[in-house]
């Protein structure tokens, strides 16, 4: 076991597909603290960003035949870690006790951190408005419509007299294109502008 603990990436990844528990241990122990941070600057919740951690283990195993050796093994578990964790948070656009009980980790969470951190979600916040000032006009009115007003789908058709099929489209090509927006920046600042779109921006 000693031995395995000098091994390379992509030595790991080998012993992996061999069905090597004790390569898979050491991947954990290499990544998994690095992970957790990772994931807590996203979800802002340390009980949910350990069972990400856990999660993203079970696919790395579930998936390890179609790893690929020379592919970046840090890359593809923060890939992984990443799209689970924002598959958590656009739970929470759906789930109204969720919702509530992320912002409740959000306001703990920004107690705890430091001015760094907020200079951070201040930039972030920042880059969200930016994305939604370069929506066109009538679909900036729908998307400000639902998340600054909280107006459902029915709703605002009433209110712009247009059909409940044309609101979501609206919204749904609206999230695309400020994701998109924010794609462009850093995965930190993706986090949190993400977090803003779907919980309260």
């Amino acid at each position: 076991m000693d031995r395995m603990s000098e091994y390379t990436n992509r030595e790991l990844v080998i012993e992996l597909q061999q069905e090597s528990s004790v390569a898979f241990q050491y991947i954990l122990e290499r990544y998994k603290d690095k992970l957790l941070y990772y994931i807590i600057t996203i979800v802002k919740c340390e009980s949910v960003g350990e069972d990400i951690v856990q999660e993203t283990f079970i696919r790395l195993w579930t998936n390890r035949i179609k790893l690929d050796p020379d592919q970046s093994l840090s890359g593809y578990l923060h890939t992984i870690a990443r799209n689970l964790s924002l598959n958590h948070l656009k739970r929470a656009a759906y789930d109204q006790e969720l919702k509530q009980h992320i912002w409740q980790k959000i306001e703990e969470f920004q107690e705890r951190s430091t001015t760094h951190d907020n200079i951070y979600a201040m930039e972030s916040k920042r880059l969200v408005e930016q994305a939604v000032e370069r929506l066109s006009p009538n679909r900036k009115r729908v998307f400000q419509l639902s998340r600054n007003h909280g107006m459902t789908h029915q709703e605002i058709s009433i209110e712009l007299g247009v059909s409940k099929n044309t609101v979501k489209n609206q919204i749904v090509t609206a999230l695309k294109e400020i994701r998109t927006y924010l794609n462009k920046h850093s995965d930190i600042a993706l986090g949190w502008g993400i977090l803003l779109i779907l919980l309260r921006f």
